[in-house]
């Protein structure tokens, strides 16, 4: 179905995510770092990319800016742990075209790829 790249600091979520995604029929790859997750990007060339909103020292809102950049029409999605309303609308205005709350159900996961991959 598609390409995703998960980049996120917790290999449990990274785990549980690429188990969700893998039983849905896509093909995933995770990093654990911003480093990693660039270096991955440009090799694999994913469809959607589902970052930690805040992850390492990196800036969230410049990572999106900078991997829309170079692929405008990858999907990115931010999560975290953190409901701050202001931070979630910076990243969208960034370039994300949506949010998971951790925790999140397996069906919201889902449904979301599906409906941003359509």
């Amino acid at each position: 179905m598609a390409k995703i790249l998960i980049i996120d600091d917790s290999p449990l979520f990274r785990l549980l995510l690429k188990e969700i995604l893998i039983r849905d029929g896509n093909e995933c790859f995770d990093a654990a770092t911003v480093t990693e997750g660039l270096a991955l990007f440009f090799k694999e060339n994913p469809d959607m990319v589902i970052k930690d909103l805040i992850i390492g020292e990196a800036n969230p809102l410049e990572v999106i800016k900078e991997l829309k950049k170079f692929k405008p029409d990858v999907k990115i999605v931010v999560c975290s742990t953190v409901t701050q309303k202001s931070l979630i609308y910076q990243a969208i205005k960034a370039g994300a075209q949506d949010f998971l709350i951790k925790p999140f159900h397996t069906d919201e996961v889902t449904k979301m790829v599906h409906r941003l991959m359509l």
